[in-house]
């Protein structure tokens, strides 16, 4: 069931990042956590087209996913079939049930998804000024009904395209395809960090990142920014990434002894 004034608090607070100075994978993984919540799937993930292959090649990439038990089906579930047809085309592409077996497309995903436990999709097309730049995929394990709207689920892909279509690299305006081209590195490097603090700390994935966003704060950079510096922290004393301190919040400034006036 489709929880309205959660939808809502959603939108109100996706909306309120764009107008601040964002960090875009950071962004496009809070519009995955919030598509899974809302429409209480089992997965929601964010695809794009990668625009360094040659444009006769249709390369898709998840950038951010949220996953109801931490952890994934087949991953080319989300990049193949109907979430590769709606990156592509930049059209819905849904499947109401599975299971009903009225539908012939997408055979091989059909079987593979079936057998993963789904029963049913969505994916919102992410489209900017008529350009498909990818998809956000919604999978759930009961069919999908009509308790779940579908504007819901393209707002949340709208939403991705106005992040990347305004989003900064470097920090300067960048071309869509600049921040589409950045926003592909920062997901893998955001992954490597990640997974650092998770064997450095002996925590959970969805805990790590929740670590990486709160170290960023605390060095006053973006997440994506901090991921790059824990990267090159483990590549530079890979016994001890945390030498550099960039594993643990900058120490508080001690108080003044005195004030003169």
């Amino acid at each position: 069931m489709m929880n309205s004034a959660r939808a809502r608090l959603a939108i109100a607070e996706l909306t309120a990042t764009l107008t601040t100075d964002f960090d875009v994978p950071t962004l496009l993984h809070s519009i995955a956590a919030h598509a899974r919540d809302c429409f209480d799937a089992v997965s929601a993930v964010v695809i794009l087209r990668d625009p360094r292959q040659p444009a006769d090649v249709v390369s898709i990439q998840i950038v951010a996913e949220s996953l109801r038990d931490g952890s994934s089906a087949d991953p080319r579930l989300h990049i193949t079939g109907p979430g590769l047809s709606s990156a592509r085309d930049g059209a819905v592409a849904m499947i109401a049930d599975l299971d009903a077996g009225d539908d012939a497309s997408w055979p091989q995903y059909r079987r593979q998804a079936l057998a993963a436990g789904l029963r049913s999709m969505r994916a919102f097309p992410v489209v900017a000024l008529t350009m498909p730049l990818g998809s956000v995929v919604v999978h759930l394990d009961e069919p999908w009904g009509v308790a779940r709207p579908n504007d819901f689920g393209q707002i949340l892909a709208d939403i991705t395209a106005i992040a990347l279509s305004t989003g900064r690299v470097d920090g300067r305006r960048a071309s869509t395809g600049e921040t589409v081209e950045a926003v592909l590195h920062g997901t893998t490097v955001i992954a490597a960090a990640v997974g650092v603090l998770a064997e450095h700390f002996d925590l959970d994935i969805a805990a790590a990142r929740q670590q990486l966003v709160r170290l960023a704060r605390a060095h006053g950079v973006t997440p994506t920014a901090h991921a790059q510096a824990i990267v090159e922290a483990q590549n530079t004393t890979p016994w001890d990434p945390g030498a550099t301190g960039v594993l643990h919040a900058p120490p508080e400034l001690a108080p003044p002894r005195h004030i003169d006036i």
